[in-house]
């Protein structure tokens, strides 16, 4: 059942642009396969830094399909995209449909794209997963597996989950760090990656670089010594972003490593990401 509400929700998002929901609802029945999962309307940021929203995207195979419409322009603003899921698409490839054309060419065009994505899964054979809605946010699948890979783009429901997948065995967690069991110089943080009440965090677009300062001017300089003399100076970073369906949720973005020099330069901490994978950890016994 979550399955399928996941499944209605998506297309329920194109219902009020036709044709856009004309080319996803037919992929979605003609490509008839519940082990591959989709998401609508999802924002990315392409290899030039821009952000831009891609019709329907296949997450297990790194595919986006784009709705060419007439005069059809995606304008995205900053300020309304700053709390979406953004997925990076390096290395990812996108695939169009032009329904300016006539109805033979676009079930056409939607033809080839069934063919294209049933070879992209029959190449990947044994690698390709299988799509598992409970397994995808179960913390226990990643500590089987035994890491986290940024490409997978990992995301949990609630920041325990991020905490458990590293030794932790709490029942809930609501601050916005946790300290790693395992590794004293390393933090797990569940930041907002853009400005808001308290703090004036970014991400450059192709996510190597976040900036951490406070919005409190009188602060911002005891924060950052707090942080510089202390020894964890590594960050497992799972920043809080809205989800497919408006929901909250927690994505790994990397482990970043506290640039020193960088930070007094530009006066707020500046952390660099230094891996894509990390070590997932079974519970810790106390």
């Amino acid at each position: 059942m979550k399955k399928y509400n996941f499944i209605k929700a998506q297309l329920a998002k194109t219902n009020k642009k036709n044709d856009e929901n004309y080319v996803v609802t037919r992929i979605w029945h003609k490509l008839d396969n519940l082990d591959v999962k989709f998401v609508t309307q999802q924002y990315v940021v392409r290899d030039d830094g821009r952000y831009a929203l891609t019709d329907m995207y296949f997450p297990q195979i790194g595919v986006h399909i784009e709705v060419d419409e007439p005069h059809h322009i995606h304008q995205i603003i900053q300020d309304e995209i700053r709390e979406k899921d953004i997925v990076s698409i390096t290395n990812h490839e996108i695939l169009r449909v032009d329904v300016s054309e006539d109805l033979d060419a676009i079930n056409n065009q939607i033809e080839f794209i069934i063919q294209y994505l049933n070879k992209k899964i029959s190449e990947l054979g044994r690698e390709f997963e299988p799509w598992d809605i409970e397994r995808e946010n179960d913390p226990k699948t990643y500590i089987n597996k035994g890491y986290i890979e940024l490409k997978e783009n990992v995301a949990f429901e609630k920041c325990v989950d991020v905490c458990n997948c590293f030794g932790h065995n709490y029942k809930s967690w609501f601050k916005g760090g946790a300290k790693h069991p395992y590794l004293d110089d390393t933090r797990l943080w569940f930041p907002k990656l853009y400005p808001n009440d308290e703090w004036d965090n970014s991400i450059t677009s192709d996510e190597l670089i976040i900036r951490e300062k406070s919005t409190d001017k009188s602060k911002v300089k005891a924060h950052m010594e707090e942080h510089i003399e202390s020894n964890i100076h590594n960050r497992i970073v799972f920043a809080k972003v809205k989800g497919p369906l408006g929901d909250v949720m927690y994505r790994f973005k990397g482990e970043y490593k506290l640039n020193i020099e960088q930070s007094y330069s530009e006066n707020c901490l500046v952390w660099e990401r230094s891996a894509t994978r990390v070590k997932t950890y079974n519970p810790k016994i106390r």
